[in-house]
This record gives structure tokens, sequence and C-alpha cells, in this order.
């Protein structure tokens, strides 16, 4: 099968894009592909040095050692990438993030990238967001959305923005279902909405994605 490199957004913070991200890593593994965390915020010090939460989260649950390589920086505050980068007394370069995004293609077929939040979160005060990131690169994007009350409106509202933006959609993967009969009418209504036919649903602790979904969701 053809893969691509994609680019996981989610439609709010704790969406569940690490959790997605993770498990279709662990999906596409066999297939040569890697993880890739631009810019982390929120890290902690292990070992005296910043570990990147999601990286730490991903090689657990995948059982392999935690990899440097997949996260460019690492910063302690747990607030937005610009704000922290500006608390801490780091100058985020793009080109830096280019480089190592470069590096992993020589050696990986394809690449996961996970952005930080939403399509709006500055990683550069007033310059550069994840919009902008996934503009440079010009990937596809997996739209992670919730299934909760709200859910509608904040993946109608990214979907429209990606949209306005000639970012492409390679589908929508709804997180963390229980089965709840306002979740499958929150599902049908931002699938009749929205006209995308393709998209993932994960049920809540669901620890796999089938090699049969992947290959429909990426075809």
């Amino acid at each position: 099968m053809n893969f691509k490199d994609f680019f996981v957004i989610g439609t709010d913070t704790d969406v569940g894009k690490t959790y997605v991200s993770t498990l279709l890593y662990k999906a596409l593994r066999k297939h040569n592909f890697q993880y890739y965390k631009p810019i982390q915020s929120g890290c902690f010090l292990r070992d005296s040095k910043l570990t990147a939460p999601d990286v730490d989260f991903l090689t657990k649950f995948v059982e392999i050692p935690y990899d440097d390589s997949m996260v460019t920086y690492t910063l302690k505050e747990e607030v937005s990438p610009h704000l922290a980068s500006e608390m801490e007394g780091t100058v985020i370069e793009i080109e830096n993030v280019k480089k190592h995004f470069e590096n992993l293609k020589k050696k990986y077929s394809n690449i996961i990238v996970e952005g930080a939040g939403g399509l709006y979160v500055p990683l550069i005060r007033d310059k550069f967001y994840i919009y902008d990131l996934i503009k440079m690169w010009n990937l596809p994007v997996v739209l992670v959305c919730g299934t909760r009350v709200g859910s509608i409106n904040h993946t109608m509202l990214t979907l429209n923005a990606l949209n306005t933006m000639g970012i492409k959609l390679e589908g929508l993967v709804f997180n963390n279902y229980k089965g709840q009969f306002f979740e499958d009418d929150n599902i049908k209504v931002i699938l009749e909405l929205s006209k995308v036919k393709n998209y993932l649903i994960i049920k809540n602790g669901q620890k796999e994605i089938s090699d049969e979904e992947i290959e429909t969701f990426f075809n």
C-alpha cells in the first residue's frame, strides 16, 4: 500500500491527539513509519534531562526505549509553545524543525507529525502557527475530534478553517467513544454536515487499530 506522511491535529486541547497518534504509530511501525513531535511544552526532568511527555507516553505504550529523535524542542512550562519558549529564553528556529524532519525522512519511509493543540496554536508569537507548519510541508491532516458535548461545533469550525487554508483532510478520528446515545448523534451530525466519508472511531480504552481499518483509512 502507498502510505504518505501526515499531520495529526486536534479540534482542541485534551481531545486525545497523542493517544490517537500512538495507536496510528503502533499500527504503522511495520511500514517503517516514525513519529515526530516538533515542539513539546510541559516537559519534565528525568536523569537531569527534559523529557517530552508525548514521546514518553508513546514509547512506553508500544514498549520501546524513549527516542530523542522524535522531538526537536523540549520546553518545561505547561503552556502554549510560544509562551513557554519566551519564559525559558529558548528561540524556536523553524529551520531546525525543517532539518530534523528531513533527517528523519532519510531513515524512515513516512512520518507521523503530531502538532500542539489545534490549528491556531502559536509556535512563535505573531509569526508562526501550527497551520504554518502543516502548510510548510504540505501535509494532509488527520483531525482528532471528540464525541462529547461541544464536539460538533469544535469539529466543524476546524474543518472550515482547513478548507479556507487549502489544507487537505486525510480523515477524521472520533476519539474516546463510550457508546452514549448523544455521541452517536454527534458523529452522525458531523459526518452529515461535513460530507466527510473517511473516518475512524476509537473506543475508550482501545489498544490498537486493525490492519483492515488502517488500509481503509489511508486508501
